[in-house]
């Protein structure tokens, strides 16, 4: 009998120990494979290697039923935890400061997982080569939408790297422009002010790459997008002007942001607003709203005003539309 008649059995018994315990399983709980016996075999780093450089390559052997790996590596000294993340393949490239560490990797899927590797330790030396360096950017975050280009820009060192050239490139279809550019940074941020990048509303990559009097990195670099343009006035849509409901009845509030012209559209988080007065000096209802759709009932008879107003991923913030009115009797 061979492991796969095993774990059929194993995962058969399950099962059927599920189903007499609660009466419902789920499909995921059924079809996936047993892999706690498996083992992962490690590949690269290997125990005991020294590294040059800042970009270290894991490498390890796949295994039947696991649909990710948990991999951990931890400082040496301190077996502090550095990095515990979920990767779907088997290679894993990441770029480290120098020093000693440990890391190790399991197999999961939905329902088991593997025991850990046995920890393999490595160690990262410096470099003076840095054309297969890594630099580690750290802020603002890939894919941000801003309404400033003035913003602090920032990443990590790398020890033998004299300076870092910076720049800033706009996107627009298939063609990049650089918007600004500074080719001797000293230290591993830069600040733009206002005047730095005026290129208006688009796609942008701001990039860093490590020089020293030998060799260079490549770019490394994210997304940013500029949006300046306030969100619109939204479309009310309903309640319809002046339609009546009953008290406790639902009020269903929907608008849209169809309206908006923007180069850049960032993604609107509504703020509708209900007040009993046509001036909205007694608000009942203050909302914030992903969607663009809310309910709710009211249970106190009379004529009430509403209004949305949005607030963009830019940090923009829209005007109130004209105000709708409803009735609940």
């Amino acid at each position: 009998m061979n492991k796969l008649y095993f774990r059929t059995m194993k995962k058969y018994i399950n099962y059927i120990l599920i189903l007499a315990g609660v009466g419902f399983v789920a499909c995921d709980d059924v079809i996936e494979d047993d892999i706690t016996d498996d083992v992962i075999t490690t590949i690269v780093p290997e125990n005991g290697i020294e590294i040059e450089g800042n970009t270290v390559q894991f490498r390890w052997k796949g295994i039947e039923g696991a649909d990710s790996y948990r991999i951990q590596i931890n400082e040496g000294a301190t077996q502090r935890i550095i990095l515990d993340s979920l990767v779907s393949e088997t290679v894993f490239d990441y770029a480290m400061t120098p020093g000693d560490y440990q890391w190790r990797i399991r197999g999961e899927n939905f329902a088991y997982h593997t025991a850990y590797s046995f920890p393999k330790e490595f160690s990262i030396v410096s470099s003076e080569d840095l054309s297969k360096q890594t630099v580690l950017l750290k802020k603002p975050d890939n894919e941000l939408y801003k309404n400033s280009l003035a913003i602090n820009y920032s990443w990590e060192g790398i020890v033998t790297a004299t300076h870092y050239k910076f720049r800033v490139v706009k996107v627009e279809g298939d063609a990049e422009t650089v918007a600004f550019e500074n080719p001797n940074v000293l230290d591993t941020s830069i600040t733009l002010t206002d005047t730095d990048v005026t290129s208006g509303d688009a796609k942008y990559i701001w990039q860093v790459s490590a020089y020293n009097d030998s060799s260079h990195s490549d770019f490394f670099g994210r997304v940013l997008y500029l949006d300046t343009e306030l969100p619109p006035a939204p479309n009310l849509i309903k309640p319809t002007n002046n339609q009546n409901f009953t008290t406790g009845q639902e009020v269903t509030f929907s608008w849209n942001f169809s309206n908006d012209t923007g180069v850049i559209k960032s993604g609107i988080t509504a703020t509708l607003q209900v007040a009993s007065d046509e001036n909205f000096g007694n608000i009942v209802v203050t909302q914030e709203v992903a969607s663009e759709e809310y309910k709710q009932a009211f249970t106190t008879t009379g004529t009430y005003y509403w209004r949305v107003k949005g607030l963009d991923a830019a940090g923009n913030e829209g005007p109130f539309n004209s105000s709708g009115v409803f009735k609940v009797n």
